[in-house]
């Protein structure tokens, strides 16, 4: 038996953010096995090249390992997925559970936005995420990828949307950073001018470089002291998606941040609603989801909680993927 310093051939690891596929070959008897080094901080050994697969053993940034060989493997052997299973007749379907209530309900209209971006040269497989620091990659989408969220134990129709969107888990967003509010997200000044030249603020450089049909809109967090602007700094965001044929999901926050500097009470989320009504683009009613979670998925910092918990990171991921399968139109 594999000691914890050898792993199986057989098994795929999957890097954490990274969705990195390692391809071994077989040595000649007369080399010492070959070696894998892990180049990411935290990832997990999966059973599978897929982040719906089993998780089999947590690795870390430096650790190394050896791989070892089947004697009823050939010379030279190649890592294979699990066997697919033969055909089978399929079995009634029972109903789906429906979507809790604040998952959007998406309409024609805006189904037929994501279905026609592939003319404006987007990407059915692909969304992003724009927003602060609740919406960087670490402790967003990414703990999917790197296996803090486990998406093995999601249903069916879940996983299955991981499965088509896999690659966006891992991608690392121009406009989710730490203190980017709407305000940043169109000045060129917090761009990438490398990538984007110095005309293009993040939000329009992220979509551009992502080639995303969908996008997650999770601001207003930073907002706290110019949370009177914010529906003027907002509203252009929509209108460059839509513009672009890109479908905005809009998404409301967990926090009430403003109302320690004055603003009335739900003051940023009325607006996200307000702005979803108008626009008639999904709404991700994230503050309701958070409402049974201790704290409200909040950590507790005080009178100015606003760092999702790890309960709230994981109903962020939980919800993401249902306004995705939504969208698809998974039932």
């Amino acid at each position: 038996m594999a000691n914890a310093r050898t792993i199986s051939q057989r098994l795929i690891a999957i890097a954490a953010g990274l969705g990195v596929l390692l391809m071994l070959t077989s040595p000649s008897k007369a080399q010492s096995p070959p070696k894998i080094t892990i180049v990411v901080d935290n990832a997990w050994l999966r059973r599978g090249p897929s982040l719906t697969a089993s998780r089999t053993l947590p690795v870390a940034k430096g650790q190394f390992y050896d791989v070892l060989y089947s004697s009823s493997l050939e010379a030279a052997p190649v890592i294979t997925p699990a066997v697919t299973p033969a055909r089978r007749a399929p079995s009634p379907r029972a109903p789906a559970t429906p979507w809790p209530a604040w998952i959007p309900r998406i309409t024609p209209q805006q189904r037929a936005i994501w279905l026609n971006s592939p003319r404006l040269g987007k990407d059915l497989n692909t969304f992003t995420v724009v927003g602060d620091c609740n919406a960087q990659p670490s402790v967003y989408l990414r703990r999917l990828a790197g296996g803090q969220f486990d998406a093995s134990t999601l249903e069916p129709r879940l996983q299955a949307i991981v499965r088509r969107f896999e690659r966006s888990f891992g991608r690392v967003s121009l406009a989710a950073q730490g203190g980017f509010g709407a305000h940043s997200m169109m000045d060129p000044t917090w761009a990438d001018g490398a990538l984007c030249g110095t005309a293009q603020g993040p939000f329009e450089c992220e979509l551009w470089v992502s080639r995303a049909s969908i996008v997650f809109i999770a601001l207003g967090t930073q907002e706290q002291y110019t949370w009177q602007s914010f529906e003027a700094h907002y509203r252009p965001l929509i209108e460059h998606a839509l513009g672009k044929g890109v479908l905005p999901v809009l998404m409301t926050k967990a926090d009430d941040i403003e109302t320690a500097s004055g603003a009335p009470p739900g003051h940023i989320n009325a607006v996200i609603r307000k702005l979803a009504q108008e626009y008639q683009v999904p709404l991700l009613d994230f503050w309701a989801a958070t409402r049974e979670l201790p704290n409200f998925g909040l950590v507790d910092e005080g009178d100015k909680d606003f760092h999702l918990s790890e309960a709230g990171k994981d109903r962020r991921i939980l919800t993401t993927l249902q306004t995705l399968a939504a969208i698809v139109g998974e039932r």
